[in-house]
């Protein structure tokens, strides 16, 4: 899992120097559509698709956050490093916290020194010296990280559904397809123009390969993360994620990609913080169990 996703981050940052933000989520998410489908066909799963009472309007929020998830993070990939990516992106768990806190689920001191830590943290790794004054592409990072936090507790709200649990399968499907939808619908005026000029950059470089390989690995991230979620507990899902960050920074440094010593500091600030905060939250859930 953390192969696949940090190479997901890898490949998208590849494919976004030549092709633009929109090109790009909807050429990935129309090569995962197809792929499901034909993987539905062979698993004898598409009929599960149709089974959607009770649970179709949270599809579509969920399909819409994906997009909002997806887009705020291509253009941090556009105008940030990929380095930079993997760690603010998991400022999720932070996110995760203050979103439990709006739902009656109250942080403790322990919680909000880690959050204030991992503030602390975000702010050395975008290379400012203030939470205030982050870089451009460092703030779509961090949006994206909070539509990431916000989409985990519609599909887990999903798969929990008291009268139509819906399984992994399904609710990876209608993820991609919203997303590609809302895509579709963002670029309506120039979609034709978007694809047209996507398709003409074809050719044997790094960024179409880049392009292609991330749509694999996006419906990779689709079978392993489901997966993990649904056989180990999420609070182990969470901390081996935190593992991604130092992969990605590995394989950029092969790539050239700079990481300077404030923010090798910073990197290490925010993991440990969402260390902290995802065995605080741990700790929680087994005193009420």
């Amino acid at each position: 899992m953390v192969i696949v996703w940090g190479s997901y981050y890898i490949t998208n940052k590849f494919a976004l120097t030549t092709y633009s933000v929109v090109f790009t989520g909807i050429f990935i998410r129309t090569f995962v559509l197809f792929l499901m489908l034909f993987v539905g066909f062979l698993s004898k799963k598409s009929y599960e698709l149709l089974r959607l009472k009770n649970i179709f309007p949270r599809l579509v929020l969920i399909g819409l956050l994906g997009f909002a998830l997806d887009i705020t993070a291509f253009l941090g990939f556009k105008y940030s490093s990929a380095s930079k990516g993997a760690v603010l992106l998991r400022t999720d768990v932070l996110f995760s916290t203050v979103i439990s806190a709006f739902l009656g689920q109250m942080p403790g001191v322990m919680d909000i020194l880690s959050m204030v830590l991992m503030l602390f943290g975000v702010a050395l790794v975008s290379g400012s010296g203030s939470i205030f004054k982050l870089a451009y592409g460092d703030v779509f990072f961090l949006l994206s990280a909070f539509f990431i936090s916000l989409n985990a507790f519609v599909i887990r709200s999903v798969q929990e559904d008291k009268k139509n649990p819906a399984s992994d399968f399904v609710i990876a499907f209608y993820n991609n397809f919203f997303t590609l939808v809302f895509f579709s619908i963002f670029s309506l005026n120039n979609l034709v123009n978007e694809v047209a000029l996507g398709l003409s950059n074809f050719g044997l470089k790094a960024s179409t390969t880049g392009l292609v390989m991330a749509s694999i690995l996006q419906y990779l991230i689709y079978v392993v993360y489901y997966r993990n979620l649904r056989i180990f507990p999420v609070w182990l899902v969470r901390t081996s994620l935190l593992f991604m960050p130092v992969y990605v920074l590995i394989v950029m440094s092969l790539f050239g990609e700079a990481v300077n010593t404030k923010q090798i500091i910073g990197v290490v600030i925010v993991l440990f913080g969402a260390f902290i905060l995802t065995m605080s939250n741990y700790f929680r859930k087994s005193k009420r169990g």
